[in-house]
């Protein structure tokens, strides 16, 4: 376990007091078997919260996101999707091992894309010969592309094509709610237009592990199935369920405080002549780059042994996430570790 100010990504949350004694007092039953109270009313809350009728809780958001494009699509169907969407960059060719799918990624500046794009890649001749576009997947906020929150008219653009096109629409909005507090649009006018739609409890809202899919009533028997082909059926998951009903509780309007630092850190980032920084943060991310891309890993290395983490992902490219366990004073401390270990 690293200890020091880690802004490797918001997944190393640490449950807080409040979130633990949540755990630990959790009324429990077998999940498998529908018996256990406290899932079931997360699975409420997330639906309401989401706007659909229903939702079903996984270990996680690759899991969710994985059953979502099995349920949509079948192999050889074409999924469309931002080129560095999490579904083609972090969950180890899921989409083609599970679904049997073929991507048309879109190449984009920060994750988001329009109606125009996903025409374009819609257009395949129709017949036996050729692949079916099948579905649109849309990552709310963006991750590898900044922690970008989706504009409200882009996305209806890039819905009403989907639309026209007869495509299916998946959320994957992991850090959904980064995007509703970052632009006070509510999560379920943000979800309304699709047919599935991830939420991630391990991330900014700070559980120790889990996630939610949420769909229509009628998809909940398939889900369920293709949740125990995956692995993913629970027994007591009372406990950890437990957890997201306290997130969702109390730890989605403080993810303004992450907005917040992730600024504060950008700005004093600024200030180092050896840093570059690729855009102002939006939510609770920042990327930058050294002047001088030789220094990379000794950058790195210097920062771990001086006590602070980053994420290095790409060729001298460092992203930083601020998170629930990551205070002000964490910030101006981080500052001074970056200023050490540039030497």
């Amino acid at each position: 376990m690293f200890h020091g100010i880690d802004l490797y990504s918001d997944v190393v949350t640490q449950p807080t007091p409040g979130m633990r004694k949540a755990i630990a007092e959790a009324e429990v039953g077998d999940e498998q078997r529908g018996e256990d109270p406290t899932t079931a009313r997360l699975e409420s809350m997330a639906a309401a919260v989401l706007g659909k009728e229903a939702a079903t809780f996984l270990p996680s958001a690759t899991m969710a996101n994985e059953i979502a494009l099995r349920l949509h699509i079948e192999p050889g169907d074409v999924i469309i999707a931002a080129a560095n969407a999490h579904i083609f960059f972090a969950e180890t060719g899921g989409p083609a091992v599970h679904a049997g799918a073929l991507a048309r990624p879109i190449e984009t500046n920060d994750g988001t894309f329009t109606g125009q794009d996903v025409e374009r890649r819609c257009t395949w001749p129709v017949g036996p010969h050729f692949p079916r576009t099948r579905l649109v997947s849309v990552e709310n906020t963006t991750n590898m592309d900044g922690g970008i929150p989706w504009d409200m008219n882009r996305l209806a653009d890039v819905v009403s094509v989907a639309k026209r096109n007869n495509l299916k629409l998946h959320l994957d909005g992991s850090r959904l709610m980064n995007a509703v507090v970052a632009s006070g649009v509510s999560a379920d006018a943000i979800a309304r237009s699709f047919d599935t739609v991830t939420l991630c409890l391990s991330k900014g809202l700070g559980c120790p592990m889990g996630a939610l899919l949420a769909h229509a009533v009628c998809d909940t028997d398939r889900i369920r199935r293709l949740k125990q082909l995956m692995g993913g059926a629970l027994r007591q998951s009372g406990m950890v369920a437990a957890a997201g009903i306290y997130a969702l509780t109390h730890h989605i309007d403080r993810l303004a405080d992450d907005h917040s630092n992730a600024r504060y850190l950008a700005e004093l980032l600024s200030d180092i002549s050896d840093i570059v920084l690729e855009k102002p943060p939006a939510t609770n991310m920042l990327f930058f780059r050294l002047r001088d891309p030789q220094k990379e890993k000794t950058f790195a290395e210097r920062c771990l042994s001086n006590g602070i983490r980053f994420c290095l992902v790409g060729t001298n490219r460092f992203r930083a996430v601020t998170h629930l366990n990551i205070t002000r004073a964490d910030i101006e401390r981080a500052v001074v570790l970056v200023r050490k270990s540039l030497g």
